[in-house]
Formats: C-alpha cells, structure tokens, sequence
C-alpha cells in the first residue's frame, strides 16, 4: 500500500476538492481523482495521434502545455499567431489542427511530454 502524497493543488484541483467537501472520510477527494485520472488515461491511449512532420512538431511546441478549454478551442488560431514559420505553412497546419477533435489535441500535447 502506497503512503501519502503531498500534490500541488492547482485550481481544477481546488474545484474537486470544494466539490468533495461535507462527504465524510471515505476518500471521495480521492477515488474521484483516480476516477478522472483513469478516464484521461484512456481517452489518450485510444486516442491515436495525428501525423506530423517536423516542422509541425516544432510549430506545435512553441504553444507549449496549455490545455485549458480556451487554448484547445483556438489551438488553430493559434498556431497562426506563433509566427514560427511562413504564413502559408502556418495556415496549413492551423487547418490540420481545426479538423481534430478536441481528444487528438490534448493527446498531441501529451505527446510532447510537456
């Protein structure tokens, strides 16, 4: 049996545990995060990874990690805004990002590793 762990309480987290408040000592705060955990690990295993070239890669790595709902709605539009390569290239790309689903754009960030 693993101890406990000491986490930073970012502010989605802060919203779960508000959510789980006045549940008792049952460990709601916890099961739901291993719930929610479980379910992000199966959306990005059976979510396949667009294709991309190099230079797609590199364009999509200077967005960095954001994956609030604003940065992943506008990811297209903000590929444009990087300025990392021609316009016509970054126009492409930000096509090719506006046709995926919102999964394959938070399964690219995990790609990353960031």
């Amino acid at each position: 049996m693993m101890g406990r762990k000491t986490i930073w309480m970012n502010p989605p987290l802060e919203d779960l545990a508000k959510k789980s408040e006045g549940k008792g000592r049952d460990g709601q705060f916890s099961r739901r995060l291993g719930d929610i955990v479980e379910r992000y690990g199966a959306l990005i295993k059976l979510t396949p990874v667009p294709e991309l070239t190099d230079s797609e890669k590199m364009i999509l790595g200077v967005l960095g990690a954001n994956a609030d709902p604003t940065s992943i709605r506008y990811m297209g539009d903000r590929v444009i805004d990087t300025g990392a390569a021609p316009l016509a290239e970054l126009k492409a790309l930000a096509q090719k990002v506006n046709s995926w689903t919102v999964a394959e754009k938070i399964a690219v960030i995990e790609s990353f590793g960031l």
